[in-house]
């Protein structure tokens, strides 16, 4: 079974923003995009709260998937009541975990999130806490994903 993490948002972006976003993450973390893949399912149309996006890195072989879904008010925590759509980032494994931990922070920095809800722990041991406290886990998720060889 896989993992998500969740995070809500404004709106949904389109997938060119959305590959925008990512690619401009990874450089920003001095990372390559030389060997990622980000694709859609194939559904008919262009809004994506209806496909899962897939991220894979070729190169270690890390993968994640993407799904954008909107939220009732009802179900939305006060704080949130602003933020319809609810992105999960999911995964199986733990490497693929941490590349979707490294996912989730540029996302959610770059969509303007507020807040990351992690309800089975992937990160820490909190059900909800700020975008910014991820940083430091992926800081250490980079150097386990991405060893440098001497």
């Amino acid at each position: 079974m896989a993992n998500e993490i969740m995070f809500p948002i404004k709106e949904t972006p389109s997938f060119e923003k959305l590959l925008d976003i990512i690619v401009d993450g990874f450089h920003d973390l001095s990372l390559s995009t030389q060997q990622l893949t980000i694709g859609v399912s194939a559904k008919k149309g262009i809004d994506l709260s209806d496909k899962f996006i897939f991220i894979q890195e070729h190169q270690y072989s890390y993968f994640c998937w993407i799904s954008f879904s909107y939220f009732k008010p009802e179900f939305r925590d006060e704080a949130d009541i602003d933020l319809p759509i609810m992105v999960g980032v999911s995964a199986r494994g733990e490497m693929n975990q941490k590349f979707a931990i490294l996912v989730t922070y540029i996302l959610a920095t770059a969509l303007k999130a507020r807040v990351i809800y992690d309800d089975a722990y992937l990160v820490q041991r909190k059900d909800d806490y700020p975008v910014e406290e991820l940083k430091p886990f992926v800081e250490q998720y980079i150097k386990e994903l991405y060893p440098v060889s001497d």
